[in-house]
């Protein structure tokens, strides 16, 4: 009976080959947990994780009328547009950017990271860089507040 001895080289084929299913078995796994993790994410609400009948919408011209709006530069800092958002709509608010119409005619979009987010009823202040004093002509902030369908008053959705 002859007995085979298997090649150096083949042994070798063989480990890579283990390590190669072990490397693809914790690569599987590690896609497990973060699939698992995006799924969580999107579970996740600041209003409580359950689900909620209100929905993000644009303020209409009368609910602008209920929100003041104050544009301007702090003393000593002539790169740095500031506004200041008072509400008094019944529910909270949140801006998400502002649109600067230039001096020159050129349009600037600016967003909030965080978004502005006020309270019913109160003053919240953001600011932009890179707007000079004195090049701004007109500006625009994108606002919205959060309704239930067909109704017509913001609310709030964390006391549903």
């Amino acid at each position: 009976m002859r007995t085979t001895r298997a090649s150096p080289t083949t042994h070798g084929k063989t480990r890579m080959r283990s390590a190669g299913r072990a490397q693809h078995h914790s690569r599987a796994a590690l896609f497990a947990v973060l699939a698992g993790l995006h799924a969580l994410s999107f579970a996740w609400s600041p209003f409580g994780g359950s689900k909620t009948e209100f929905e993000e919408v644009p303020l209409t011209p009368a609910e602008w009328s209920q929100v003041q709006v104050k544009a301007g530069w702090a003393t000593g800092y002539p790169d740095d547009l500031l506004f200041e958002v008072a509400s008094q709509l019944p529910g909270p608010m949140a801006c998400h950017g502002v649109i600067i119409q230039l001096t020159s005619g050129k349009k600037i979009d600016k967003g909030f990271n965080p978004r502005l987010y006020v309270p019913a009823g109160s003053t919240k202040q953001v600011g932009v860089r890179g707007v000079t004093k004195g090049q701004m002509k007109d500006f625009n902030l994108a606002c919205g507040c959060w309704k239930k369908p067909k109704d017509t008053r913001c609310g709030n959705p964390a006391r549903q």
